[in-house]
């Protein structure tokens, strides 16, 4: 006769039911480049701008405070449209900035620009970067609330 030691039998279930649960996590690579025409070399979300120069680089930001989005550009043979889209944390657009890029060098910085209010919804909003109708990047970036004196 054999001893069964049932109480080591539910562990041994539940470990294989975790086991099989869990998926190993897979990474890719593609290769795409090189980038032909007009592209974004580099952006960024700051609290300013100082003689075209990004100054507090951050994605969080406090109501009533201006984002912006600084861009530089390359390969960008005017003339050219570019669009900045904002949308709050329900996916509302609420507003547009364009810029027309009538001359210059093919290397250019744009600076668009969102003034929050001391309403501003809280949470995660997104900024969607085009150029001339054509989808060229996205920022999110957290609106927090304003803590007043003595909170």
């Amino acid at each position: 006769m054999s001893v069964v030691r049932r109480p080591l039998l539910p562990l041994v279930c539940a470990w294989a039911a975790l086991l099989a649960a869990c998926d190993d996590e897979k990474a890719s690579g593609e290769l795409i480049g090189p980038l032909s025409g007009a592209h974004v070399a580099e952006s960024v979300l700051a609290l300013g701008v100082f003689e075209g120069v990004p100054v507090g680089i951050t994605d969080t930001f406090v109501q009533d405070e201006i984002v912006h989005l600084w861009v530089r550009w390359n390969k960008l043979e005017p003339p050219h449209d570019a669009e900045a889209v904002w949308y709050d944390p329900n996916g509302n657009e609420v507003d547009v900035s364009l810029v027309e890029i009538l001359d210059g060098p093919a290397e250019q910085i744009t600076v668009f620009s969102l003034d929050l209010t001391p309403v501003s919804l809280t949470g995660f909003w997104e900024v969607d970067l085009w150029l001339d109708g054509e989808f060229h990047r996205s920022h999110l970036f957290e609106v927090i609330p304003q803590v007043g004196p003595g909170e």
